[in-house]
């Protein structure tokens, strides 16, 4: 049976006892996109169709603490076996009404929620993405943001927001790898802090060469650190931000920043970005972009974004993105 099946068969068989419950949240996104790129072919395309079920429950043995849960799935709505829509490589025809695709699995994690804090485990977010959120902003954004958004089989902490401060820790243990003998795959640390209209996030990661990208290996590609630091102000209904990385693996370096800003006019919102990526491998990168949003409700909008790519060997790709969303 296709993975896709197997999944909508357990979605239907959780759907009406998961709803049923008051704490208990089904949500989801469907994001289509048109893309029109420089000497490229247009690109109509679902960017991402998502579901997720997420919630909380009291204990009744822990006073003031609450479980917590969530898991979500992405589908590939645009085919992952090597067809082209409508056709096969092979030369028959193709069925342009199905999609033979993936079913990725994004977050699956279980946590206590109290007065001591938060403690998460499973399949999250990396919390060090928190600074990246401040210049992260637009559709096609082109700077090269180290952090994946997710890990998985990692134990996270957050200390309860005290005075507009909080900060946590996470551990990524995979144990994916019998041949290199490492306790911990990767940890990371790090704080948020918000006063008034100005917030600021600072996280530092070490990740073990066995370990990229969530998939242990064989060791042979160098440790790596990473520092990444995040500011925004609020003025009005504008909104500026900043992020600063900085990555080594080995040797090879990488620094990241970028500064954007975000206006909003009634249902609409203006956004552009400018950042920069410094290699000692490779050639210097500038990436910018303007994006045009506008909310046609609570769950559903519009976006209009043209981004470009201008890499120092000459090399520049300019981009043209159009995006119709509904969230549930």
């Amino acid at each position: 049976m296709k993975k896709s099946l197997i999944a909508l068969a357990i979605a239907g068989a959780m759907t009406a006892p998961i709803v049923a419950q008051a704490d208990a949240t089904l949500y989801g996104s469907v994001d289509t996109r048109l893309q029109f790129k420089e000497d490229k072919d247009a690109n109509l395309y679902v960017d991402k169709a998502e579901i997720g079920v997420k919630g909380s429950s009291d204990l009744e043995n822990l006073d003031g603490v609450k479980a917590t849960y969530q898991i979500e799935f992405r589908l590939d709505a645009n085919g992952s076996d090597g067809s082209i829509e409508g056709f096969d490589i092979a030369g028959g025809a193709g069925n342009d009404s199905n999609v033979n695709g993936d079913v990725t699995l994004r977050k699956a994690n279980v946590g206590l929620v109290g007065g001591f804090g938060i403690v998460q485990v499973g399949r999250q977010n990396r919390l060090t993405e928190a600074a990246e959120g401040y210049t992260d902003i637009l559709m096609g954004a082109s700077n090269k943001y180290w952090n994946n958004d997710r890990v998985g089989n990692s134990i996270a902490y957050v200390t309860p927001k005290m005075a507009g401060f909080e900060a946590y820790a996470q551990l990524i243990v995979d144990g994916g790898n019998s041949d290199v003998e490492e306790d911990v795959d990767a940890w990371m640390a790090g704080f948020n802090y918000s006063i008034m209209d100005l917030s600021l996030s600072v996280g530092y990661t070490e990740i073990d060469g066995n370990y990229i990208d969530g998939n242990a290996g064989d060791s042979g590609f160098p440790d790596g650190e990473l520092l990444t630091v995040g500011a925004g102000y609020n003025i009005g209904d504008l909104t500026l931000g900043a992020t600063y990385e900085d990555a080594e693996f080995g040797s090879l370096e990488a620094d990241m920043y970028a500064v954007a800003a975000t206006y909003a006019i009634g249902n609409a919102k203006l956004k552009a970005v400018y950042g920069q990526n410094d290699y000692n491998y490779q050639s210097e990168e500038d990436a910018y972009g303007l994006q045009a949003e506008y909310a046609l409700g609570k769950k559903a909008g519009l976006k209009a974004a043209y981004t470009v790519l201008d890499i120092d060997d000459g090399d520049k790709e300019d981009t043209v993105t159009l995006s119709y969303y509904v969230n549930f």
